[in-house]
């Protein structure tokens, strides 16, 4: 799922950022009766293990995909071990630190299929980028749907005391219809922000 591939972050912060997808293959397993059943009984799995955020439901009656994610890599084991139980023949993407998730996956007696890498690299004009820590919650959006103004503009409201840091974080995950924005990330790196 590359457009998870990019967060910005410290590895002690990512270690709380994982977001787990499911998804249908065009033309492989997305014709049959059951198909949408399956992958409705993945989303409700995903939500039944508290993510901090996920696609809407809606989404998951017409997406290919469903997609939600979590803030400790706990979680992400026990969804994988139902996944593995369940064996409902879809494939299941998780993003996060790559050391985590394969020593999981060995421990639940799984293959890592593929790995994706981000090497970090920017081109262009980096001057015209946002500071880091406003990326770390931009890029926390593979579709890029929170902007640098908008993070701004709540820190500005959380200054002065018209906004808590907690509704800000959710007005920013409003825009990100994938379920992927960690809300529960952005909270403390909008604390960090608020006290610059």
């Amino acid at each position: 799922m590359t457009h998870s591939l990019h967060r910005k972050g410290i590895e002690k912060d990512l270690k709380k950022d994982y977001v787990v997808l499911a998804m249908l293959a065009a033309g492989f397993n997305d014709k049959y009766d059951d198909s949408r059943q399956k992958l409705i009984k993945i989303g409700e799995i995903l939500k039944k293990h508290n993510p901090v955020n996920i696609m809407p439901e809606i989404g998951w009656r017409t997406s290919p995909t469903v997609t939600a994610t979590f803030n400790n890599i706990k979680t992400v084991k026990k969804i994988i071990r139902i996944l593995k139980k369940e064996d409902l023949g879809l494939s299941i993407v998780i993003s996060g630190l790559i050391s985590e998730i394969e020593k999981v996956v060995k421990e639940v007696d799984l293959g890592v299929h593929t790995i994706h890498f981000s090497l970090g690299n920017t081109f262009g004009r980096k001057e015209l980028l946002p500071p880091e820590k406003i990326l770390e919650i931009t890029t926390m959006c593979g579709h890029h749907t929170i902007s640098p103004q908008s993070i701004t503009h709540y820190i500005n409201l959380i200054k002065q005391g018209k906004l808590t840091v907690e509704k800000a974080a959710k007005k920013l995950t409003k825009p990100c219809v994938c379920g992927i924005f960690n809300t529960s990330r952005a909270i403390q790196i909008l604390n960090t922000l608020v006290k610059e």
